[in-house]
């Protein structure tokens, strides 16, 4: 049986991963910037002259290439995850942990938020939070 704890960290992978997707994405617009600043240097010699430019512009690219095959990885790393996260909250047969779980784990929402949103206390919701990993660890 896998402890409340465990449950926590798989129910945590789907914001990790949209987390890691959110910086891919950051890097690549930065890459997409600083290649935009780069000008080419042309020359009338034979191999068009010093290639300091050029050179820094194919590195930009190559590094643009390798982000967006991370970004793959990651949305397909994040659609499991979701996929994973979906199916342990609805092992729970109780439609309030539920509920509470999904606004956790897959709407990213502050406890304060939660609390506010269902009319609970804080305390109410960390604490139905904890049965709910409980039942979760029991089932699976």
């Amino acid at each position: 049986m896998p402890t409340t704890d465990e449950i926590k960290q798989r129910l945590k992978s789907a914001w990790v991963w949209q987390k890691q997707l959110e910086a891919d994405l950051q890097m690549l617009q930065d890459l997409r910037d600083l290649a935009e600043q780069i000008t080419p240097v042309y020359s009338l010699a034979p191999g068009g002259g010093g290639g300091g430019s050029n050179d820094k512009l194919a590195g930009t690219v190559a590094k643009m290439a390798d982000v967006e095959m991370s970004i793959k990885n990651d949305i397909n790393q994040l659609t499991e995850a979701l996929a994973a996260t979906r199916a342990l909250i609805k092992m729970l047969d109780d439609e309030k942990l539920q509920l509470i779980l999904f606004k956790r784990y897959l709407n990213y929402q502050r406890w304060e938020v939660i609390a506010a949103d269902l009319g609970y206390s804080y305390r109410r919701v960390t604490q139905m939070h904890g049965e709910a990993l409980v039942k979760i660890a029991k089932i699976s």
